[in-house]
């Protein structure tokens, strides 16, 4: 079999908790070069379904497959590299890892970068191409991008303080099925900040969002 079908039975053993055989058929489908393969074992031992949990094994496997050709395990990298759980945490590293990730079109990498710009975290702090980062991420369909940014505009953090502005973002964020995004566009129309105030329609927002995703 070659890699794409090694991987395909490897995730019919992962789905049947079948951890041995699933780890064997990835770990086939990984030396073929199989970036989905090398994903699914970042993730196993992430977990640790079938294996001790270790996040530097999970770390290393996210590599490779970011290596391979996987924007996704670039961002998930970084997210680890800028964390604790890993033994040698490297902000600098993790914002490469992002800007590798967001370049290659990954929603959550794009995220991530625009608040390394933010803050300044592994790059020099840069709030302008943090913003468009942002945007970019949230334009495209990342619902935690469209609540940040209109958290920003309702704070007034890097963008001037226009909660007209925020509830665009929120309702952005609800399109998007991000269900805090509808919380806080609920919270608007409670206190008819920034729109009508309309407890009606916060009540249906609220009930609406319990059918979202909440990462």
């Amino acid at each position: 079999m070659n890699g794409k079908e090694w991987n395909e039975k490897g995730t019919e053993h992962l789905l049947a908790k079948q951890y041995d055989d699933a780890m064997e058929c990835f770990m086939k489908a990984a030396e073929e070069g199989n970036y989905f393969a090398m994903y699914n074992l970042a993730c196993m031992h992430y977990f640790g379904d079938g294996t001790e949990r270790d996040p530097d094994q999970a770390l290393g496997w996210f590599i490779k497959a970011s290596e391979a050709g996987d924007a996704e395990a670039a961002s998930r990298a970084g997210t680890l590299l800028s964390g604790k759980e890993v033994r040698n945490p490297d902000v600098r590293k993790a914002y490469a890892c992002f800007l590798s990730a967001a370049e290659r079109g990954s929603l959550s990498g794009m995220g991530n970068l625009a608040m390394c710009l933010l803050e300044g975290r592994g790059c020099e702090k840069d709030i302008e191409t943090g913003l468009q980062w942002m945007e970019k991420a949230s334009r495209l369909g990342n619902g935690i991008a469209s609540l940040k940014l209109g958290g920003f505009a309702e704070e007034g953090i890097y963008l001037e303080k226009d909660p007209a502005k925020a509830a665009e973002y929120y309702r952005r964020g609800v399109q998007q099925k991000y269900a805090p995004a509808a919380d806080k566009l609920a919270a608007l129309y409670e206190l008819g900040k920034g729109v009508p105030k309309d407890p009606a329609y916060a009540a249906e927002l609220r009930k609406n969002a319990e059918t979202m995703t909440e990462d």
